[in-house]
């Protein structure tokens, strides 16, 4: 996850390692949970670099996530499961 933080006029720009978790009802990190019905899409944004952006968009906000590796199995896991809760 990457953070921008603005400090006597200075952004910084703070970068750790999270994990997205999946549960039966919800999406969490280390700081914020998404339950299914918040959650109004996924996206996924391909880099030139060694990484690509997830995109999670809930009615909290938009929430970006520095992915390794393409994310679109665990999209299609999500999309499903917000899919069987609308039923």
């Amino acid at each position: 996850m990457i953070t921008r933080k603005i400090e006597w006029e200075e952004q910084h720009i703070i970068e750790h390692e999270s994990f997205l978790h999946l549960y039966p009802q919800k999406l969490t990190d280390d700081s914020n949970e998404f339950y299914f019905h918040e959650i109004l899409d996924l996206s996924y944004k391909e880099s030139m670099r060694s990484f690509g952006l997830l995109y999670v968009h809930t009615t909290k906000g938009l929430f970006p996530y520095k992915v390794r590796e393409n994310p679109i199995a665990f999209i299609r896991i999500v999309e499903e499961k917000i899919r069987e809760m609308k039923g």
